[in-house]
């Protein structure tokens, strides 16, 4: 018999593996492939559960082929154990492998194929090992709970403006209808709260308020001097069922009330024990607008600056960098991006607003802002605002970049007018100067005696006349 020699078409042990991982919550859907110098060669699948005992079957069924990297998409949350799981283990182990949480955009299924979790995790493998995925943001637990906490604050402040406007539409459903009733005065709840238990009407009510050892007795001063925005409305009574509403829902905004402050200083005591942290949310509040909670915010949702390499890729993910639409050779911005942290948006947006329209102090990013309003116009006012937010965002990455807090100075000539732009803009006092200037020249020029100046009496009409352009915002030619 003739003795043939067998030989393989592959030789694996030359050939590092990959592991691609589908993550469900229960479940977990693994492919093995080879990096072959053809095409990526499936070694194995296989379907694990989701606890314990099924990552320990997981972990034991991939460690024979020592993989060189494991590649899953960035489900939510259930990726995270999956996570800190081959963290644990990969420091056992004698091989190097890396870990890459892509976007799930970056590791869609091949077209003409089904979806299914075979198919997924077979992607994801082969992906990785053509070296075609891109590793997400790390996962770091303090930073996804302090994420979760300023999260768990936002929907807590829904839900109080939700019982607030609740409890103004039951007052206005009975026909109690005072002007600029702010609930978040205690003062206010409290008077609401008492009246719901008081059986008559508004009027009485409030004579039974200036009795002595009425509940309300400490509120009575600040009463007194709003007793007129609740007179009209005296004769007014509410039902039981609106007493129960209101009442109910007071105790429910107080509720949440008490569980926003308790997060709070629960956020207060994390930044004290992280002192790199507390630097940057300090170097990050000295730009206007932005608070120390909205700077220790935003820390949480970037992570590590060194994620974006340049500004404008920071602004994309913050959601304030417009869309560039390209379309017959003609090419020009669109909405802002929609696919970004819509938390990091709302923020940067919101600082901009103070900017614009709250911000007292001059300051050079003042100035640009009132320019910018000024070129846009009111009826682009939200344009402008994402303007300044564009630019807040350019001075966040530079700060934290540099770990440098916010200088004036530093920025003035970034901020400065840009060549297109050669309007000057006067604060009030140059104004009162100019408009001085320009009435001194009008009654010299209207002088008997001014012809015998010569040309100086024609230029003190031109000098007048391009004071007063100036004073309108016309450019002078």
């Amino acid at each position: 018999m003739e003795l043939i020699e067998f030989k393989c078409n592959v030789d694996w042990r030359t050939h590092p593996f990959f592991c691609g991982l589908d993550v469900h919550k229960h479940e977990l859907a693994v492919t093995i492939c080879s990096a072959e110098y053809r095409d990526a060669k499936i070694v194995s699948r296989s379907i694990f559960p989701v606890n314990s005992e099924g990552l320990e079957r997981f972990w034991n069924y991939v460690k024979k082929y020592q993989p060189a990297g494991f590649a899953m998409e960035a489900t939510g949350i259930f990726h995270h154990v999956i996570h800190k799981f081959l963290m644990h283990k990969l420091t056992t182990v004698i091989w190097h492998a890396e870990i890459i949480v892509t976007n799930p955009s970056d590791a869609n299924s091949l077209p003409g194929r089904p979806k299914d979790d075979k198919i997924d995790s077979e992607s994801l493998a082969k992906y990785l090992a053509k070296g075609m995925l891109r590793n997400g943001k790390p996962i770091i637990e303090a930073q996804e709970d302090l994420k979760a906490i300023f999260r768990m604050i936002l929907r807590i402040e829904k839900d109080r403006t939700a019982l607030k406007n609740r409890i103004i539409k039951t007052l206005d459903r009975a026909g109690i209808r005072p002007k600029s009733v702010d609930l978040n005065k205690n003062w206010i709840c409290r008077f609401i709260y008492y009246f719901t238990q008081f059986q008559g009407t508004l009027g009485a009510f409030l004579e039974e308020i200036l009795t002595d050892g009425h509940p309300l007795e400490p509120q009575r001063n600040i009463i007194k001097k709003n007793i007129g925005r609740f007179l009209p409305f005296s004769p007014i009574w509410l039902t039981n069922v609106q007493r129960t509403l209101i009442r109910q829902d007071l105790i429910e905004l107080d509720f949440k009330t008490g569980r926003k402050d308790t997060l709070t200083i629960e956020i207060g005591q994390i930044i004290e024990q992280y002192p790199v942290l507390r630097r940057h949310a300090s170097n990050l509040a000295s730009i206007p607008g932005l608070s120390k909670i909205k700077a220790v915010w935003i820390l949480a949702e970037i992570g590590n600056i060194k994620q974006y390499p340049t500004p404008r890729k920071f602004a994309a993910y913050c959601g304030c960098c417009p869309r560039i639409v390209s379309s017959a050779g003609k090419v020009y911005s669109a909405h802002i991006m929609r696919h970004s942290n819509k938390y990091l948006r709302t923020i940067f947006y919101n600082a901009a607003i103070v900017v614009c329209n709250l911000l007292k102090q001059d300051s050079d990013l003042k100035r640009y802002a009132t320019r910018t309003v000024k070129r846009k116009g009111r009826v682009a006012f939200k344009l402008a605002v994402c303007n300044v937010a564009t630019k807040l965002t350019k001075i966040a990455y530079a700060i934290l970049r540099d770990g440098n807090p916010f200088d004036p100075e530093h920025v003035q000539n970034h901020l400065g007018p840009s060549k297109k732009e050669k309007e000057q803009v006067f604060t009030l006092v140059d104004k009162k100067i100019i408009r001085h200037a320009r009435n001194v020249l009008r009654r010299v020029s209207q002088m008997e005696k001014v012809q015998d100046l010569g040309m100086l009496g024609d230029d003190i009409t031109i000098v007048a006349a391009h004071l007063d352009s100036l004073l309108e915002g016309k450019k002078i030619k």
